[in-house]
């Protein structure tokens, strides 16, 4: 495992830590239905593999949480995650992958309609603005490839 200022573990080495900040929710393009404090913690995981986020939230007074998992496949030259929480996925885990960007990554997975429709995609983008501030930004991507946002966490790390 490289640990190269560039490598994508180090990059995760960057993450470690307690967040705390604000999240945003969409239900619909464009309308935002919500917005709550958010607190979480990043912690490295089987010698630095892999970074683990465990989050606590709330939407509309109920307390969210959630559990996103992500790492970097050497053998597969791609990002690799996956997202549990209280809300979005019932009893699901979703898997995703995707690509290094600017400062982060982003990766992309699906979930079923429940509805009975074509699956619907999700994008998580993960960016680490400075080394204090972290953006989570995942975006649904419609049966017919439109996208709207759908959540939002801005975070700032917090000092020991």
């Amino acid at each position: 495992m490289s640990h190269k200022s560039s490598s994508p573990h180090r990059f995760l080495a960057q993450l470690a830590g307690h967040w705390q900040g604000s999240s945003k929710l969409w239900l619909e393009p464009g309308k935002l239905a919500g917005e709550s404090p958010i607190a979480g913690t990043i912690q490295l995981i089987l010698d630095g593999r892999f970074a683990l986020l465990l989050y606590e939230s709330s939407i509309e007074g109920e307390p969210q949480h959630g559990m996103f998992t992500f790492g970097y496949n050497t053998l597969l030259d791609r990002f690799e995650a996956s997202w549990l929480d209280s809300f979005h996925n019932n009893t699901a885990i979703m898997f995703c992958t995707g690509s290094p960007k600017d400062n982060g990554f982003y990766v992309t997975g699906s979930y079923p309609d429940p509805g009975g429709g074509p699956d619907w995609g999700w994008r998580t983008e993960v960016e680490l603005t400075d080394p204090d501030h972290l953006r989570i930004t995942a975006y649904n991507i419609m049966p017919d490839g439109a996208e709207a946002k759908a959540t939002e966490a801005l975070l700032t790390k917090v000092k020991p």
